[in-house]
């Protein structure tokens, strides 16, 4: 288990955008918080609106939020039921699925997402 990691990424929502940022990995969380948006704005915080309305409607467990400085995924170590190592092209990508069947793809571009994948296995015990 060890330290917290840390790694500047990608967020790509299902719905569309894309988020950059920083992905830090611990014994309890998996936690992307925004740097900058690398997408449409409107479009990206809508998606993360939506969200929070949905779930706060209908008392489902909300992983994503947004405030005017920051969009924020926050994915306990305990709902995760999957991670893996996905391609799309060249670009490499981990893909977290939660147990609720809600996924989470964050791009890493080009470089490996080996040692990403790892360490979200090493927390998680998938």
């Amino acid at each position: 288990m060890g330290e917290e990691q840390e790694w500047t990424i990608n967020y790509l929502p299902d719905e569309g955008g894309r988020f950059t940022g920083k992905l830090t990995v611990g014994n309890d969380h998996v936690a992307f918080r925004s740097l900058y948006e690398s997408s449409n704005a409107t479009v990206v915080k809508a998606i993360f609106l939506d969200v929070t309305t949905f779930a706060a409607a209908g008392g489902h467990t909300v992983y994503r939020y947004s405030n005017d400085d920051e969009a924020v995924v926050e994915l306990p170590t305990g709902d995760i039921a999957d991670v893996a190592a996905a391609k799309k092209g060249l670009m490499k990508r981990a893909v977290i699925t939660m147990k609720n069947g809600e996924v989470f793809t964050f791009d890493y571009g080009m470089l490996s997402v080996k040692s990403l994948v790892a360490k979200i296995e090493s927390v998680t015990g998938t």
